[in-house]
């Protein structure tokens, strides 16, 4: 939860109100999998609702007690992301990082595939960006931790020019690797990666129906 709330999470300044924003394509994975965990870890009844002017999904809920758990004990920042960063107990265990990236690849990330000289894209990239940050120097140390090997730089971001750090995990054994060690929960990542695992290669812009319907695969199989 941590991971996703660092990923696509805000907690408010100043009330006591947690948000998860995500693009349309992640009903399924909020429906299914974000809401669920919400609940079955505190009492708590979140709402899951469609922004259309952003076409995107989002969760919300409020709890005192949530948010001084997740301040107060866990060290999360309030309101504003810049000043974020991976909470020390997580960093310090080898074993909650797999964890922490599950959360963060899910709403943060990507699964991209390249030509690499084909005329199919064959070849995949796992990506992370995250704005230039104390957090984006972060992922990079505990995937140093567990012993991923990555590529990393800096991009101006033109949509709101800042600098963004770009992580990429690339090639077949360490996508095979990710997904044993770390995982998805999010339908789709996960439908790509069954998808490419099938054909061999993945279909740019595919809808997440497109590789449900190609799989033959109904979403509820995917939790």
């Amino acid at each position: 939860l941590i991971g996703i709330i660092l990923g696509d999470g805000h907690l408010h300044k100043k009330q006591n109100k947690i948000t998860i924003v995500g693009s349309l394509e992640d009903f399924y994975y909020y429906r299914y999998y974000v809401v669920p965990l919400i609940k079955s870890l505190f009492d708590v009844n979140p709402k899951l609702r469609k922004r259309n002017d952003r076409n995107a999904y989002y969760i919300d809920f409020s709890s005192k007690k949530v948010m001084n758990f997740l301040s107060e004990e866990c060290g999360m920042i309030r309101g504003n992301k810049v000043n974020a960063k991976i909470p020390r107990f997580i960093i310090n265990d080898k074993k909650l990082i797999p964890y922490f990236l599950r959360g963060l690849f899910d709403t943060d990330g990507c699964l991209k595939f390249s030509k690499q000289g084909k005329d199919i894209n064959y070849y995949p990239r796992i990506q992370i960006a995250i704005k230039e940050s104390f957090f984006s120097e972060e992922i990079g140390l505990i995937m140093d931790q567990i012993g991923f090997q990555y590529g990393k730089w800096l991009e101006l971001r033109k949509d709101n020019w800042s600098n963004s750090t770009f992580y990429h995990i690339s090639g077949k054994e360490n996508l095979e690797r990710w997904m044993h060690e770390i995982g998805s929960n999010n339908p789709v990542h996960k439908s790509k990666y069954l998808f490419w695992k099938k054909l061999g290669y993945y279909i740019p812009l595919s809808s997440l129906n497109d590789r449900l319907n190609t799989l033959n695969l109904k979403i509820e199989g995917f939790f």
